[in-house]
């Protein structure tokens, strides 16, 4: 925890914020909703809100030029292709703990609409919150984020590495067990290309970047084209 090297970022995303009925509309048409399941779609809209209040958080992990190198899954992704200076960062996304125990509550009480809904939600904040997070990063350290790699979807980042990943960041809201299952249960874990003066554009639209895309269940047929 003491490397001099890697810096810590914690940014407060205020994601919760997003849940608004123009953002509940995209998800009843993404999810195919109707009209009639607007009014509880934004109630369970309104339980994640308030779960999610100083609970949920963004870290970014990254070496300095010389650091970095020491580091090999760094390493591994610096590259000069003619096209500017490009290297990796650790994002750590979550939700919170909150999250997991509203949709336990609902499923505990056969609520198993909303909890569904909490899944849908969920997934439309995450996209959200990714591109939101390429606008940070762009505003405040000048890099653009060119590529998304998740561990165990990308040959180059295995599950393996993720622990390594976790503890890099010196935090303690997301943990890992021994299956690589992610606690809390609406949290990612991902690297992300930073690339500068020039070297690519800023990844506006996750999707066209994602290391997923090609198996991803929600996005997949967004991206064919």
């Amino acid at each position: 925890m003491g490397d001099d090297s890697v810096k810590r970022i914690y940014i407060e995303s205020r994601l919760w914020k997003f849940l608004t009925s123009e953002f509940l509309e995209n998800v009843k048409s993404r999810y195919h909703y109707g009209e009639s399941d607007m009014p509880l779609l934004r109630s369970v809209a309104a339980d994640m809100a308030g779960c999610m209040r100083w609970q949920e958080s963004v870290y970014l992990v990254y070496g300095n030029e010389s650091g970095a190198q020491e580091n090999p899954s760094v390493q591994e992704d610096e590259r000069d292709d003619g096209k500017g200076y490009h290297t990796t960062a650790t994002v750590i996304m979550t939700f919170g703990i909150g999250i997991d125990l509203l949709q336990e509550r609902y499923q505990s009480t056969g609520r198993m609409l909303e909890s569904y809904m909490v899944e849908s939600i969920g997934g439309e904040l995450l996209m959200l919150g990714y591109r939101e997070l390429s606008g940070w990063v762009k505003e405040r350290t000048g890099y653009n984020v060119t590529a998304q790699h998740f561990f165990g979807e990308d040959a180059r980042y295995p599950l393996a590495q993720m622990p390594e990943a976790l503890a890099r960041a010196g935090q303690t809201k997301v943990s890992c067990n021994d299956g690589f299952c992610l606690t809390p249960k609406k949290s990612v874990v991902y690297q992300i290309e930073l690339s500068k003066d020039g070297g690519g554009e800023s990844c506006t639209e996750p999707c066209a970047v994602c290391s997923m895309r090609a198996s991803c269940t929600v996005r997949g047929r967004d991206v064919q084209a």
